[in-house]
């Protein structure tokens, strides 16, 4: 029973020392929860005062920080519409005839001024048309006073007079009746009768005149098909009225009388050592379309598709079927680096400068300005016939590229600063591209044989505005294939085409030993 007893006591002891315990950390708890509401009492205008700033500060910075990133934007937004309107033929590849009215217009000339005075020179022979032979006279129109102005007596002539000359000349229709007869031997009593030719095969039909005429046109004049029509009926004094769809059977005509030059020159186009090829956009059927060239000074080769790529190019079967030590020059036509060609790439120089020329404009970097005086000055020195040292211009090339990436550090947050490190890779991994021109002389600096050929067809679209479908537009470089290469050997459009509607089309052989004949 003791020992019961004792044992509550013990325990109630543990009790009473467990609450002196806790009692005590309430009393602590209690005195630090004074001491915290007396210093709350005592401080609370400031910790309110804190705790608001602290918010406000928080949406003053995400505010400060979105009108900052706003700023940002629009700062860009600036450069580039800056940039845009600052856009002409020296920074990028906008044509001249493009150039806003308020602007200068850039004309390029590669000329150097020689410092003479314009126009022409001191003991430089003046060419005029000479007066004619008395035998080649035509026409004479005498002009002479018939009547005296005073007492109205018969005038007389006096003397030999003044002759003047004049070209001129008038279309005369001609209506040409073709016949045809059968004839006998009155001894053998042997029969003949002449095959009425090919073109003759309607009763009555339109001769190699009037189709020469309309085709040169629409191909040479680049003059609509609505135009053509009318400018033959005024020329003809409305005696002959092509129709629209005529004229456009016409051109299939043409065109297919061409297979055989077409074959001709793809063979010609395919032993080139150094060939050069651009495309451009035309329009078929409302849609953008693709007007490629091959070729080079002396031959000119057009491919018409509906669309920019690797399909059309293989298509064409000019650059599969390339040597690898044949050189292609282009403006940095990214499909010619793939593993199923075999020819060698040469980059256009002239749509490099205007590249640099673009990170000049919009923002102001020394290496461009270097690296386009590099280029200039030892193409110059070349072309004057000077010594080009290729390694010294591969040396100062990585220079100033190095220096590119430098600069290009501190402004690529800017507007055009990532361009402009796109631009420097470009450098880098195609240095050996752009510089093939020092190592050798025939290598052209430019791609500019393929500019001059494809801006044709940009007169071609101001003028009509689209082709109706593919095969028009397929006709239509057949045709400017031909006419194209014809001229860069001296042969008239109208000798070209005359022979193509007679079914023998003049071969690039042929052509040659035109050139050959003028000199």
């Amino acid at each position: 029973m003791a020992d019961s007893f004792y044992e509550l006591y013990c325990e109630e002891v543990r009790k009473n020392e467990i609450l002196v315990k806790e009692n005590t950390n309430l009393k602590i708890q209690v005195r630090s929860l004074t001491s915290r509401v007396r210093y709350l009492e005592e401080n609370e205008d400031k910790i309110i005062e804190r705790k608001v700033e602290a918010k406000v500060k928080a949406e003053v910075d995400k505010v400060t920080e979105a009108f900052e990133d706003k700023v940002i934007s629009l700062e860009k937004t600036v450069d580039h519409l800056r940039s845009v309107l600052n856009n002409d033929s020296t920074n990028s590849g906008i044509p001249t005839s493009k150039t806003a009215i308020s602007k200068a217009k850039h004309i390029p000339n590669s000329r150097e001024k020689s410092g003479k005075a314009v126009g022409g020179q001191k003991n430089h022979p003046k060419h005029k048309l000479e007066r004619f032979h008395d035998g080649e006279v035509t026409d004479y129109v005498d002009h002479k006073t018939d009547t005296c102005p005073v007492c109205h007596t018969q005038m007389v002539i006096n003397g030999e007079g003044t002759i003047k000359d004049e070209y001129d000349f008038r279309i005369v229709v001609k209506k040409i009746r073709h016949r045809f007869y059968e004839t006998v031997c009155p001894v053998c009593h042997h029969m003949e009768r002449v095959s009425i030719p090919a073109h003759l095969k309607e009763e009555n039909q339109y001769g190699y005149g009037v189709q020469n005429l309309a085709l040169t046109l629409v191909n040479e004049g680049f003059v609509s098909v609505h135009r053509t029509k009318e400018i033959i009926i005024g020329l003809t004094g409305g005696e002959i009225d092509l129709s629209e769809g005529y004229i456009s059977k016409l051109q299939k005509r043409l065109s297919d009388t061409l297979v055989p030059f077409i074959t001709d020159l793809k063979k010609h186009i395919l032993n080139l050592n150094i060939l050069h090829w651009d495309d451009t956009v035309i329009f078929i059927n409302k849609k953008n379309a693709c007007l490629r060239f091959y070729g080079n000074e002396e031959l000119a080769f057009y491919t018409a598709h509906e669309q920019k790529n690797k399909e059309g190019v293989d298509e064409d079967n000019i650059l599969p079927l390339l040597r690898s030590d044949q050189m292609v020059v282009h403006d940095h036509n990214k499909v010619n680096y793939n593993s199923d060609y075999e020819f060698q790439n040469v980059e256009c120089c002239v749509h490099l400068l205007r590249d640099l020329k673009k990170v000049v404009d919009n923002l102001d970097h020394e290496w461009p300005k270097n690296l386009i005086e590099l280029l200039l000055r030892e193409n110059h020195n070349r072309n004057i016939g000077n010594y080009v040292d290729a390694g010294y211009i591969s040396l100062i090339y990585d220079q100033y590229v190095t220096e590119g990436y430098y600069e290009n550090l501190n402004d690529r947050n800017r507007y055009y600063g990532d361009t402009e490190e796109t631009l420097l890779k470009r450098l880098e991994k195609y240095k050996e591209n752009y510089l093939m021109w020092t190592l050798n002389e025939e290598i052209p600096f430019s791609n500019n044989v393929s500019e001059r050929s494809l801006r044709s067809s940009k007169t071609k679209m101001k003028v009509s505005g689209q082709f109706i479908n593919l095969k028009n537009a397929e006709y239509y470089a057949n045709i400017r294939s031909y006419l194209e290469t014809g001229h860069r050997h001296g042969v008239n459009s109208s000798e070209l085409i005359e022979r193509a509607l007679k079914g023998d089309p003049i071969l690039v052989e042929e052509m040659k030993e035109h050139d050959k004949s003028e000199e």
